[in-house]
């Protein structure tokens, strides 16, 4: 929001004022949105002993080998609805020995 602001400030030209002003907005919105999709889609991803993985209430299993990365690992899900989603599993956002676990029950799928 302060870069926001710092912006609407710098003396811009006056017939591209209302372009920048719109673009700004925009942005401003699109921020909303992203922050409000991240606060719903966060959450903790458990896998149980039959390889089912458990997240927001939604049972699934692996349909493809997991895709993995040295920063983040790609898993593709399906419940027993049918219903698909992908989830990227970032490194930087758990401990180093949790990733290492994960890491580790990865290989037993590919």
């Amino acid at each position: 929001m302060p870069v926001v602001v710092a912006l609407l400030l710098l003396p811009w030209p006056l017939p591209l004022t209302p372009f920048i002003v719109g673009l700004l907005l925009l942005l401003m919105l699109e921020l909303r949105h992203r922050l409000r999709l991240q606060r719903q889609l966060c959450g903790s991803l458990v896998a149980d002993e039959s390889r089912c993985w458990h997240w927001q209430q939604h049972s699934a299993q692996v349909t493809r080998p997991p895709f993995a990365l040295p920063f983040g690992v790609l898993l593709s899900l399906r419940t027993e609805r049918g219903k698909r989603f992908s989830l990227w599993l970032m490194r930087d956002s758990m401990s180093e020995a949790n990733w290492r676990a994960l890491r580790r029950l990865l290989k037993g799928y590919l």
